[in-house]
């Protein structure tokens, strides 16, 4: 036993460095970058106490847009250690180490153990995965399923043991249950069963694949076809996005933006450059390394199909992320062997240096670039963040109405729509004021002068930075 573990040492204590990094500020507010994903499933977690655990409700009322399997984990951890920002977080995390491991025995399977402890470094440190994979949204869960499926499928494609296909059958469905997308990983592992080695033709395989594909389509779907059921108007806004159209010029532009700075800026400057450098080699071989190349450009699905939405949300590509670590690690495992008549020493101390250099540009990258976005831009205006609207959460105690305009400041109001309304723009406030049918007004942003003069027009004082009562 002792001796298996030190066999993969290396993974034990990437692993861990990849959850201390994480652990940077994980009990900050809810005003970092995407800071809407954040409140709003932190605000249908917070409603699970209210309303049941079968009836998801956020700022848009009862919502079954998205499946409630990640905000029921929020909900626990929220039950288990009370509803705190660190606690919101803690399932992100967990599936952050998972990811990091599921990579690593990916490399492992695909190549060798040297370009397993590349890649798993890489995902633990890239500055965007590690911000991402710990924020209170959907990325980090159903991208460590669909790494599980990846995985799994690849030992059946080795030995054909078949819980090795029934595993990689639930953690599909598991993937694509917390987020639809992630049937987008369907390309990597089809290339993955029909390359499978033995494979017969027969009935059984086609009935197996058939169950494979089926399998992950029931519980989303029955889920989905529960939302149409219920609230058809919110669920067909939710997939057709009527407001943001579909065009060439937006479509082209994202993939450049995504290309040319999202990308790049998640990944990190100096991982990114070295895989572009090394992308033609890897395509040189792309059947060596079809898998991880399938997985990785599968995800650019998703900004040409959704183009507007990426550019306000330019985190779609964040499993992508996982596949370039992978990339990288056979790379450099590729550049190790052709050093193989080397001195073994010089070899791994060069290594070392390497790790230690991209290590120090991840942390310079994710506090220049990530934790830029950590301080509540209005701090300069309150005590603490969000102080006004915890003022008034604790003022309220007869439940009067109040409006506000995103889901971060509702969290902290008390999250529920009954009592907490949401107007998501300045204007929005202001029509909301005018109506004066709110005691208390709580702007995050607040916007232009107007908000300030109707609400002092229509009789409401200041009683904190951003906040206003009804006389």
């Amino acid at each position: 036993m002792i001796e298996r573990v030190k066999g993969y040492k290396n993974i034990i204590l990437i692993t861990f460095l990849g959850i201390a990094l994480r652990l940077i500020d994980i009990a900050r507010p809810f005003s970092g970058l995407y800071k809407w994903n954040e409140g709003h499933y932190a605000v249908t977690a917070l409603n699970y106490f209210r309303y049941g655990l079968l009836i998801p409700v956020n700022e848009y009322g009862v919502d079954l847009t998205t499946t409630p399997f990640y905000t029921w984990m929020v909900y626990l951890s929220f039950r288990i250690f009370g509803p705190f920002e660190w606690a919101a977080r803690l399932p992100g995390l967990f599936f952050a180490a998972a990811s990091i491991v599921l990579v690593y025995f990916i490399a492992e399977e695909l190549y060798n153990r040297r370009a397993a402890t590349v890649a798993a470094f890489v995902a633990a440190s890239a500055p965007g995965i590690v911000y991402y994979s710990r924020n209170v949204q959907l990325e980090s869960p159903f991208t460590a399923f669909s790494l599980a499926a990846l995985l799994f499928l690849l030992y059946y494609r080795k030995n054909g043991e078949h819980r090795f296909f029934l595993s990689s059958a639930l953690s599909l469905s598991l993937a694509v249950f917390t987020k639809y997308v992630a049937i987008l990983t369907l390309p990597a592992l089809l290339w993955i069963w029909f390359e499978k080695e033995g494979r017969k033709d027969g009935k059984t395989e086609n009935r197996r694949l058939i169950t494979y594909l089926a399998l992950p389509l029931l519980p989303a779907g029955i889920w989905a076809g529960l939302a149409l059921l219920i609230s058809p108007g919110l669920t067909t806004w939710y997939v057709s996005k009527p407001e943001a159209p579909w065009n060439a010029a937006t479509m082209l532009f994202a993939l450049y933006s995504a290309l040319a700075n999202y990308i790049p800026q998640d990944m990190g400057n100096h991982y990114y450059y070295p895989f572009l450098i090394v992308l033609p080699l890897l395509l040189t071989k792309m059947r060596r390394h079809a898998v991880m190349l399938i997985y990785t450009a599968s995800w650019l699905t998703l900004i040409i199909a959704f183009p507007t939405f990426y550019l306000n949300n330019s985190y779609y590509h964040y499993p992508m992320l996982y596949g370039i670590a992978v990339l990288l690690g056979a790379a450099v495992a590729e550049v190790e062997t052709t050093l193989a008549g080397r001195e073994k020493t010089r070899v791994k101390s060069a290594l070392a240096l390497v790790a230690v250099i991209m290590l120090v540009l991840s942390v310079h990258s994710y506090n220049t670039v990530f934790r830029s976005y950590y301080t509540d831009f209005s701090e300069t205006t309150e005590p603490t963040p969000f102080y006004s609207a915890r003022l008034v959460a604790a003022q309220n105690t007869g439940k009067d109405f109040v409006v506000t305009d995103l889901p971060m400041s509702m969290f902290y109001l008390g999250g529920d729509p009954a009592q907490v309304k949401l107007a998501y723009t300045t204007q929005g406030l202001i029509t909301a004021t005018k109506s004066e049918r709110y005691t208390y007004v709580v702007p995050y942003y607040m916007g232009n002068y107007t908000l300030k003069s109707v609400l002092e027009e229509h009789g409401y004082t200041q009683i904190a930075p951003r906040a206003w009562k009804k006389k």
